[in-house]
């Protein structure tokens, strides 16, 4: 690797007249992997680097992980003795950030004066050996990693290719009805799975450790969608490629093996993902671990009426299968919907009677914890059923029930049409920055929603709530929501600053936002509080309730 001169950046100082030589030391994990001695297993190494004050890289040491601390008085020894750089010399001072690497230094090396504090020097040079390596990848990747064999991947090949021709994105709705998943052989324990491809695009299956594996994901997809950074959970992913897409080597390997594929557009590719949104290959464990995981998948979407009823609130489906593997016969168990996600016996219709009984009045709105519990419940039904199939996440209808609650204290179970449409033109276009060419979808997410409540749950109002979700309801909204007029302070410099190139989706947008108007005067289009005289013929929303015990949330926004 090419050593690159590092800057020098302001660090702690050494105790008062402290005048030595002071070096940095520091470890990372670097974003490879590499196989085991016995090819059963990888891992990513870490890698010890001592650095001196000119921003010079004096030595390194690489090793397995939790075994660099061990090594660490030896390298700084050996780099004293025949540093890379420069003549051979001794620092009267080394400063890490790490408390394990600064507790090893000291008991090994008690003449030497070690500091714990941050080290961006070495923050830097890591940053930079991570893209070289990157850049430096291989160029001919291949599905044989150390471990597995053609007759196992010829065996998965099969599994694979059975489970593209059953389509399963055409049996499950959405990619909100989650299956559970357990193989004691390879460890998993009510694993939380879901099926991508709905839309007709990137087909596959997803794989959680467990559902709030899951639910981070989700926080972190729809984070990034808005443009923030967002750390991604670890998980799995069996993923069909366009042979166009998928790399010459590949498909030259796959070819020269005679491995099965289903189609052009239905090559298998399997990604392991680990903290750091680091991939690896997988194991040969894991490569039989989908290989059993397509095959009973393909066993339980044959029943597909009755899969489809799950996940619209009837009873589940369990089935366990030994399906026959390179590794042998394995045992799954799927389960539809996944059990932490799906109410329990008796409980479906007794949702919206729960949601009804939360209604405090006037004073007090509905519990804030229990509701969103609740409603979370309602709407991992909703998705689920017919009414929900082409939509995409339930956005609208979870605005109108947080603002049910915050401006009329109220449930989904009691709001009637008036204050819906209250909430739909008056509120809606005055608080939430939401962009106009929204509104259809809004409106056609609310109708689906409303007529799912007249059906499973025989909800009294929801006739009238669809008259008022009736013909002309979207140009409505769309113009209440065009209309500047209507906006409120906040929702008016949120939208000015959004049309300015602003993001106001992340912090740093806002801040900076905050940062240019700073001493600035209000734009025209900014309406104050009080200059406003409303039009008689718009009715007054409701002032919102008391706040319930400090957990009132701000009114919310519309994810994109």
């Amino acid at each position: 690797m090419s050593v690159r001169r590092i800057q020098p950046q302001q660090r702690p100082r050494g105790p008062k007249g402290n005048t030595g030589i002071e070096w940095i030391g520091g470890m990372a994990t670097l974003p490879s992997y590499v196989a085991d001695e016995d090819a059963a297993a990888s891992y990513r190494p870490e890698v010890l680097c001592w650095m001196g004050s000119d921003g010079m890289v004096l030595g390194s040491v690489m090793a397995k992980p939790n075994e660099t601390v061990a090594l660490a008085c030896e390298s700084l020894m050996h780099t004293i003795a025949q540093p890379m750089c420069g003549t051979p010399h001794r620092p009267t001072r080394v400063r890490v950030a790490s408390e394990a690497l600064a507790g090893a230094l000291r008991s090994g090396c008690p003449d030497i004066e070690v500091v714990c504090a941050p080290t961006p020097e070495l923050d830097e040079m890591f940053a930079l050996m991570r893209e070289h390596m990157a850049e430096g990848a291989a160029t001919n990747p291949s599905y044989l990693w150390p471990g597995t064999t053609p007759q196992a991947l010829a065996s998965f090949f099969k599994a694979a290719a059975a489970c593209f021709r059953a389509t399963p994105w055409n049996v499950v709705p959405n990619d909100h009805s989650v299956l559970s998943v357990t193989i004691e052989q390879c460890k998993l324990h009510d694993a939380a799975m879901i099926v991508i491809g709905q839309l007709g695009e990137s087909f596959g299956l997803l794989l959680f450790h467990d559902v709030d594996g899951l639910e981070a994901y989700t926080d972190s997809a729809d984070a990034i969608a808005r443009g923030q950074k967002a750390a991604i959970p670890p998980h799995f992913a069996l993923t069909f490629e366009r042979g166009a897409d998928v790399d010459a080597a590949l498909r030259k390997e796959i070819s020269a093996h005679g491995w099965e594929v289903a189609d052009a557009s239905a090559y298998p590719w399997i990604s392991v993902i680990e903290e750091d949104f680091v991939g690896r290959p997988p194991s040969a464990s894991e490569i039989t671990m989908f290989e059993a995981i397509a095959r009973a998948l393909v066993a339980v979407l044959a029943d597909k009426k009755t899969l489809l009823q799950a996940w619209r609130g009837g009873e589940p489906v369990s089935r366990t299968l030994s399906v026959a593997s390179h590794a042998g016969n394995v045992e799954v168990t799927l389960r539809a919907p996944h059990g932490a996600l799906s109410a329990g016996p008796g409980q479906t219709q007794d949702i919206l009677a729960a949601l009804a009984g939360l209604e405090c009045g006037e004073d007090e709105p509905p519990d804030h914890d229990a509701r969103e519990a609740l409603e979370a419940a309602l709407l991992r039904q909703f998705v689920g059923s017919p009414e929900a199939k082409g939509l995409e996440a339930p956005h609208a209808s979870r605005l109108v029930m947080e603002l049910a609650a915050h401006y009329y204290g109220q449930t989904i179970a009691t709001l009637r049409a008036p204050a819906l449409r209250e909430i739909l033109f008056d509120i809606i276009p005055q608080k939430v920055s939401i962009d106009a060419s929204e509104a259809g979808m809004m409106v056609q997410e609310l109708r689906a929603f409303y007529t799912f409540l007249k059906r499973a749950f025989r909800l009294s109002q929801a006739d009238a709530c669809l008259r008022a979700l009736g013909p002309g309801a979207a140009k409505r909204l769309e113009a209440a929501l065009s209309d500047t007029s209507n906006f409120g302070m906040v929702k008016a410099l949120f939208m000015s600053a959004a049309a300015a190139g602003f993001d106001m989706q992340s912090k740093e947008g806002v801040e900076a936002f905050m940062r240019s108007i700073e001493g600035q005067p209000l734009p025209d289009s900014i309406p104050l509080p009080g200059l406003r005289t409303p039009s008689p013929s718009t009715p007054k929303a409701k002032k919102p309730k008391k706040a319930n015990k400090g957990k009132r949330k701000t009114t919310p926004k519309v994810r994109k």
